[in-house]
């Protein structure tokens, strides 16, 4: 126990700013949903034109790809700050606007705020003992992932609507951006290191990040389509809402746990759960359908720090292009991937839809073998 309270002190001490960001991810993301549908209901609009909000963290995602190099030029804290800022003006008008067009424009600024913490996140963790740090940091964005949507819907019952709870990220995302901005950075963060490098891609960073968007893309089938699903079962709606968090604890436990580094036996352990939960939800029955997403995110949950950490170990670029390409290729997944299972799902039962899962998790353990070939590393 000792040694347990030892490290999450340590953890706390250092990585206090990157929990804090990551959280307001895991937040926005896990509130996105209720705060839809709350916003159809206030707008008195029908859901479906408030439905692409659920791709402006892809869209925003890839414009972090394309500037987030430049972006860090500076080192992290910078973007922190304008992230937060974004994050301010975003939350604010998805929480009090009263058009459409102030629903939009919130959700991108929410968006592009939480793009902004994506890509500082890798920066301020740096170097040192990456893979597990990125892993805690991103289990805490999936803890605050799962307590929004119970704070949206009490939020509901106690003020004109649920979405002013969105803002509450800010309670803790201003104070980080604010010590952030003033700390120095430490040795062995992106800004501290000296990174030598060809500055040319090569087939290998190709692999490794066409990785990242193989595991993105089975992830977000999960939270997309994960409660559809449970409809498709035999759940109510509400119902299948709440017990769609099933994924969420999966991902929470799982990356809590966090990786140790891709040569760990822990990257074949996370496909073969994930499987295992692919199969289990394309079984029937609300109970077997719960464990199935349980275990599917509880196997999914490693593969993007673990993924992440292998991609920014690629010595032929410097980290900040290999932060911008990691966050180009989330908003790849995250814009293409919902939007095929929405196509499958008008011709075919939800079901089926799931059958893309496996074919990515094969896709994405081919890829990471074949950049660390040989040949894929060669210039």
């Amino acid at each position: 126990m000792r040694t347990l309270a030892r490290v999450a002190t340590t953890l706390l001490a250092r990585d206090r700013h990157v929990f804090a960001i990551q959280a307001a991810v895991g937040w926005c993301l896990g509130g996105l949903g209720p705060v839809l549908i709350l916003g159809a209901r206030d707008l008195n609009v029908p859901r479906y034109q408030l439905a692409w909000l659920g791709s402006a963290f892809g869209f925003t995602l890839l414009g972090a790809g394309l500037l987030g190099r430049r972006a860090l030029s500076r080192g992290p804290a910078p973007v922190v700050a304008v992230g937060a800022l974004l994050l301010l003006a975003g939350t604010a008008l998805l929480g009090f606007g009263d058009r459409l067009s102030l629903l939009g424009a919130g959700g991108l600024l929410q968006g592009a705020g939480c793009s902004a913490f994506v890509i500082a996140t890798p920066a301020l963790v740096g170097t040192d003992d990456r893979s597990h740090r990125l892993a805690v940091a991103v289990g805490a964005s999936s803890v605050a992932g799962l307590i929004a949507p119970g704070a949206v819907a009490l939020a509901d019952r106690l003020f004109t609507t649920g979405r002013v709870a969105l803002i509450l990220p800010l309670l803790w995302v201003i104070p980080a951006a604010l010590t952030t901005t003033r700390r120095r950075s430490p040795a062995g963060t992106l800004s501290a290191v000296s990174v030598t490098s060809s500055g040319r891609m090569t087939a290998s960073t190709w692999w490794r990040w066409l990785a990242i968007v193989l595991a993105v893309s089975a992830e977000f089938c999960f939270w997309t389509w994960g409660a559809a699903r449970l409809v498709d079962g035999g759940a109510t709606d509400s119902v299948a809402s709440g017990l769609a968090a099933a994924f969420a604890v999966g991902m929470a436990v799982g990356r809590l746990v966090g990786p140790r580094g891709l040569r760990s036996p822990v990257l074949v352990s996370a496909v073969v759960t994930s499987l295992a939960g692919v199969l289990v939800v394309f079984g029937g029955g609300v109970t077997v359908l719960i464990a199935g997403l349980f275990l599917a995110g509880l196997g999914i949950a490693v593969l993007y720090p673990v993924l992440l950490d292998f991609l920014l170990a690629d010595p032929s670029l410097p980290e900040q292009r290999l932060i911008a390409l990691a966050a180009y290729a989330s908003g790849v997944a995250i814009t293409i991937t919902p939007a095929l299972l929405g196509v499958l799902d008008r011709i075919m039962p939800i079901r089926y839809g799931f059958g893309l899962v496996p074919l990515f998790m094969a896709a994405m353990v081919w890829t990471t073998r074949l950049a660390v070939t040989p040949a894929a590393t060669s210039h």
